[in-house]
């Protein structure tokens, strides 16, 4: 039996799993859309293209599933451009379809054509135009895998109109098989994973430095068992918070320009870093040449071009992290690291006596009692700028996948949309959307989609009225001259949130107890509004060009 183009792209992506699509419609791609009814797959209709790859990129982070987004041809294509590159540079499996004009009208300027592939093919794995119907089906069965495997991206599929329409029968043919992943031969794995074992066994001073890589390598639990074989201490990227979850003190935080001091401190003095499934950017080691300046460092990681990226790695090792950490855990030893991890907790007891200026503080136990109201087993998706790091800082992450944001790409405007696809992705999981004022109007305009499907997202906006991560960094190092920074306050988001059909409320940080527990007996979508002081920010910070021993608490004299 033939079957059109359309029929083969959706019957295709369900056998492969696909259950939601996120997506917004033009000419172009109205055949695959005409087609949806009659398939298993939920369309969710967005308000911006840049909102459906945020939509499907946080579906994929919430569940470990490949997000799906679907766009017209010319500017609905470059619109998920920034979605696209989010997901790339934080390693979510995505597949982005994007219809295009007629096969025989590419290359001629025609009404929206725009060459998709040449503009993001730095920023996906892979990048596919299907010219053939017959091509169809075994390019997108490929296109996923490839999504999924190895170190996890964005592949881009590119549809001419006239391929999603043509006829034909559907080939029945099995999977085309891909390129064998480059990692090391067993003999190699072995051999380097003793060399590493024998680095942590005479190491005095070792630290695990974990990435957002353990978890999408389902590593969580072996490194979690490393940790306790050994008793080591270990800090985390800003991707890799969550992946291990320690009562024991062994959880130094998170590393980098606005990580713990702690962290960065015990980094600096280790004598051995065992690196799992990070790549060392340069929010995690700020100035390189005077990063870990006394250790050793192996790196594990199944992405070859992360290995040796930024910090030169005196143990390389590109396997699957989690087969190699379970081939480490044996060969490690049990011991108590006594003097190194006492010389950690003096360090600690010093740095909480230091006095976290401007009301962080207070951000911090708004944020907690959010999450103590609203569920240890909540998702927080944080947004960019200061309510990230408050987020960061403050939010208890118990499982992998309950905290997420925009890392390497540091996009404003993530957490709405994307909290939008983690809801849909894990629905009987509370989730809460946290954003500042700038971040939130970025894409405002997804408040009419939660509202239209009822999603019950929880969104809370803080409100300084500033860009307020700029607004930090021009108070303390350009001489207080702001600039281009100030919002203002003649919105009223409340009043906006409601225009949407959203409940809202307007709280203070020290009287917000009411309105958090009114947003958690909402049974639908629910905005809560929070006033915040244009000068609270994020302490410690490192200031730019300093190493991650120079942070500091306030403006430098």
């Amino acid at each position: 039996m033939e079957k059109t183009g359309a029929d083969i792209l959706l019957e295709t992506l369900a056998k492969e799993g696909v259950e939601v699509i996120f997506g917004y419609p033009g000419t172009n791609s109205l055949p695959i859309l005409d087609r949806i009814s009659d398939s298993p797959i939920d369309h969710y209709l967005v308000r911006h293209e840049q909102a459906a790859a945020h939509a499907a990129d946080g579906y994929a982070r919430a569940t470990g599933k490949v997000g799906v987004c679907l766009s017209t041809s010319g500017p609905g294509a470059t619109n998920m451009v920034t979605g696209i590159a989010t997901a790339y540079m934080d390693s979510t499996p995505l597949v982005a379809l994007t219809a295009q004009v007629t096969t025989d009208l590419l290359g001629s300027d025609a009404f929206q054509e725009t060459d998709i592939i040449g503009i993001t093919m730095p920023i996906t794995k892979h990048s596919f135009l299907v010219n053939r119907v017959e091509k169809l089906e075994s390019t997108l069965e490929e296109a996923l895998e490839i999504a999924r495997s190895g170190r996890p991206g964005p592949v881009l599929v590119d549809l001419p109109i006239d391929v999603i329409t043509e006829r034909c029968q559907s080939t029945g043919k099995k999977k085309s098989a891909l390129a064998q992943k480059k990692t090391a031969n067993r003999k190699e794995i072995t051999a380097k994973v003793r060399e590493i074992s024998r680095h942590l066994n005479e190491a005095e001073r070792p630290i695990i430095m974990i990435g957002g890589g353990i978890k999408l390598a389902d590593a969580c639990i072996p490194v979690s068992e490393l940790i306790e074989q050994g008793q080591l201490p270990f800090v985390t990227t800003m991707m890799g918070i969550g992946s291990v979850h320690s009562p024991n003190g062994f959880n130094l935080g998170f590393i980098g320009t606005h990580g713990s001091e702690l962290a960065n401190r015990a980094v600096h003095q280790a004598d051995f870093i065992l690196a799992v499934g990070t790549r060392f950017s340069d929010r995690s080691t700020s100035k390189i040449e005077q990063f870990a300046p006394l250790a050793t460092i192996a790196q594990i990681d199944i992405d070859p071009t992360s290995i040796g990226k930024n910090i030169k790695s005196d143990i390389a090792l590109v396997a699957d992290i989690s087969e190699a950490v379970n081939e480490l855990i044996p060969l490690v030893k049990k011991k108590k690291r006594s003097q190194w991890l006492e010389r950690i907790e003096r360090e600690r007891s010093n740095i909480e006596g230091k006095h976290l200026s401007n009301g962080f503080g207070q951000v911090a136990k708004f944020i907690r009692k959010v999450q103590e109201i609203m569920g240890e087993d909540a998702i927080a998706v944080a947004d960019v700028g200061l309510n990230q790091i408050w987020t960061l800082h403050s939010w208890r992450s118990n499982t992998p996948r309950g905290l997420l944001t925009s890392g390497g790409m540091g996009t404003m405007g993530f957490s709405l949309p994307a909290a939008m696809g983690a809801k849909i992705g894990s629905p009987d999981r509370e989730v809460v959307a946290f954003s500042g004022d700038g971040g939130f109007f970025m894409n405002i305009q997804e408040l009419a989609t939660v509202s239209y499907y009822n999603l019950p997202v929880k969104i809370i906006v803080f409100n300084n009225g500033h860009l307020g991560m700029i607004r930090q960094y021009q108070d303390l190092f350009y001489n207080a001259r702001f600039n281009a920074c100030e919002l203002g306050d003649k919105v009223d988001i409340k009043a906006v949130a409601r225009g949407f059909g959203i409940p809202a409320e307007k709280v203070s940080l020290d009287n917000s107890v009411a309105g958090i527990e009114k947003m958690r007996r909402a049974q639908g979508p629910y905005l809560l509004e929070v006033t915040v002081d244009p000068n609270n920010y994020v302490f410690p910070i490192i200031p730019p060009g300093g190493s991650n021993m120079e942070m500091i608490y306030g403006r430098q004299k």
